[in-house]
């Protein structure tokens, strides 16, 4: 090829050899922004449902009541298991009295208290009785102490105030010592026990002789009574 055709064709081949522009994207648009979604109304509850919450809650108020309803009825029931308990101590202390103060039985009780080693056998027997019915109320004392109507401290308080009038004598504290093997471990033999070993085993001999007024007292009080 010549020099004149390579110079023809040179021009025509510039084109060819020029960069191509760079490809230039448009501008992105700004995002648009979207207002947020407002989440739809729960909707509400039904009659029916309405209904059942009013009947669940008048069920649990009714429940409620009942429970405050039993409360007060088992508090007053244990007042009048105590009341009734306390009656039926006081009426076998009271028969234990009266017992006592039978004119046989008064002599062998007075018999037990100043010389009871001119007991007979029949008249051990009677003392004794009395000693078994004290201590058949003491029992019910425990029976009341266990079920929760009474307390610990008016159990034994109960024993320390009985417990010179019945077991203040020799008769008494001998014929307890003869028994108390038999309560061992009981709430007897731990509650009354220290009670009665503390006991003066002369306290009714004295409280018998102090029941009695002087002679020179008792003229006095004749002669200031009698009519001027």
């Amino acid at each position: 090829m010549c020099e004149a055709e390579r110079l023809v064709k040179f021009p025509f081949a510039l084109p060819r050899l020029r960069r191509k522009p760079a490809r230039v994207d448009p501008p992105s648009s700004p995002p648009i922004e979207t207002p947020p979604t407002v989440p739809s109304a729960a909707p509400g509850p039904t009659p029916l449902e309405r209904l059942n919450r009013w009947l669940t809650l008048g069920a649990n108020i009714g429940v409620l009541l009942g429970l405050v309803v039993l409360i007060v009825e088992v508090r007053q029931n244990a007042a009048l298991t105590r009341a009734a308990m306390d009656q039926q101590k006081n009426d076998l202390l009271a028969q234990i009295e009266f017992n006592i103060a039978k004119p046989e039985m008064s002599a062998i009780w007075i018999k037990a208290i100043r010389t009871p080693e001119a007991l007979s056998d029949t008249e051990n027997q009677a003392a004794g009785s009395v000693l078994v019915a004290i201590m058949l109320q003491w029992d019910q004392m425990f029976m009341m102490r266990d079920a929760g109507l009474i307390s610990d401290e008016r159990v034994r308080q109960h024993i320390a105030n009985t417990a010179p009038f019945y077991f203040g004598s020799r008769f008494a504290k001998h014929w307890w010592a003869l028994q108390a093997p038999g309560w061992e471990g009981t709430a007897m033999q731990r509650d009354a026990g220290p009670i009665i070993a503390a006991l003066d085993e002369d306290f009714l001999v004295g409280y018998m002789d102090s029941l009695k007024l002087p002679a020179d007292a008792t003229a006095s009080e004749t002669d200031e009574d009698a009519p001027e």
